[in-house]
């Protein structure tokens, strides 16, 4: 739409993707007598760039037109030389937004900045010093809405960590020709040697914003934190199964099953075991569930004793003491037998 079409207007209404509407004050709102100097480069939009205008701070949406004009009359007088007020888009304290560079609302138009124009970009200023001052919570939310529509227009990534890379047009910071990449959502001084837009406002470019603008588009930001989904190891040792005394389960599906070893009671036992099983925590490696049981009888019967006799080359196999004294009482009794009868 043609900015002599939207005087009558007074704010211009932008349908956005996302059910939301933008309302933005055209040029005409504000710039009486004050037309382009010169001719105005098209652009090809890559990446977005965030402003101050590092004025005064304390106004508000009514003081706005008075303040684009004298940023007009400065842009274009002797010490910058531009033929139009520097930035596409402005907003005020209040929220305002306000079409600045004539033609931007229209498609997009080239900026001017401080210290150079890196191109391939659409220029946001929020009017005020965001060095001594932190900006209204209004202006972030225009800011917001204006960024997620300047996107959906142009088609900018603006997850977070999205980067663009160019070639510099030439500026303070990047000499013409220079590869510069930058994330598609930055602030002035990323591009040239300035403190523009001041430490307060470019803590929230650098920090949330980016998030902030792919939510206002209906998208999910990125995070840094993911977790998974399917995984093959066993249960963390944090998770353990509860202790029972009935009977042994698998603790997870990668453990082996649990088995119980008792230990040998005499045949003159009469009850039969109770086993007291407790099972050991997952862990990420397969294990055995170890389990140990006791005998209960009526009887109160001494552990079964396993004894060797060693030898050079290994050893006899494990005997029960119990046996062992057997034999050696046969061996004396027939010792004895014979020396009766000689």
């Amino acid at each position: 739409m043609a900015a002599s079409g939207l005087a009558a207007a007074g704010t211009v209404g932008l349908g956005r993707t996302r059910a939301q509407a933008l309302s933005i004050n055209p040029r005409s709102a504000w710039a009486i007598d004050r037309p382009p100097l010169g001719p105005l480069d098209s652009e090809t939009v890559k990446f977005l760039i965030v402003h101050h205008s590092a004025s005064r701070n304390g106004h508000t949406s009514s003081d706005a037109p008075a303040i684009l004009r004298s940023f007009y009359d400065f842009h274009t007088g002797p010490e910058k030389g531009w033929n139009d007020i520097a930035y596409n888009f402005l907003i005020d304290s209040g929220g305002g937004i306000w079409e600045g560079r004539a033609g931007s609302l229209d498609g997009p138009v080239a900026g001017d900045a401080t210290g150079g124009n890196q191109g391939h970009t659409q220029l946001v200023c929020l009017i005020g010093d965001y060095n001594a001052a932190r900006p209204s919570g209004a202006s972030l939310s225009s800011l917001v809405s204006l960024l997620a529509w300047l996107a959906d227009r142009y088609g900018v990534v603006t997850a977070p960590g999205s980067m663009v890379t160019f070639r510099s047009r030439g500026s303070s910071r990047w000499p013409a020709g220079t590869r510069v990449e930058t994330a598609t959502i930055t602030g002035h001084r990323t591009m040239s040697h300035t403190t523009c837009p001041g430490d307060n406002l470019n803590a929230y470019v650098v920090g949330e914003l980016m998030a902030d603008v792919t939510t206002a588009r209906g998208g999910v930001p990125v995070t840094t934190t993911t977790r998974a989904t399917t995984t093959t190891s066993a249960p963390s040792t944090t998770t353990t199964a509860p202790l029972t005394t009935t009977t042994a389960e698998a603790i997870a599906s990668t453990t082996a099953p649990p088995t119980t070893t008792s230990l040998p009671t005499s045949s003159t036992t009469t009850s039969a075991p109770a086993s007291t099983t407790t099972e050991l925590p997952a862990t990420t490696s397969s294990r055995l569930v170890s389990t140990t049981s006791v005998v209960a009888s009526s009887e109160t019967t001494a552990p079964v004793v396993l004894a060797a006799a060693e030898s050079g080359d290994g050893g006899f196999p494990l005997l029960p003491v119990s046996v062992l004294g057997f034999l050696g009482a046969l061996g004396g009794a027939v010792v004895w037998r014979r020396r009766r009868m000689s």
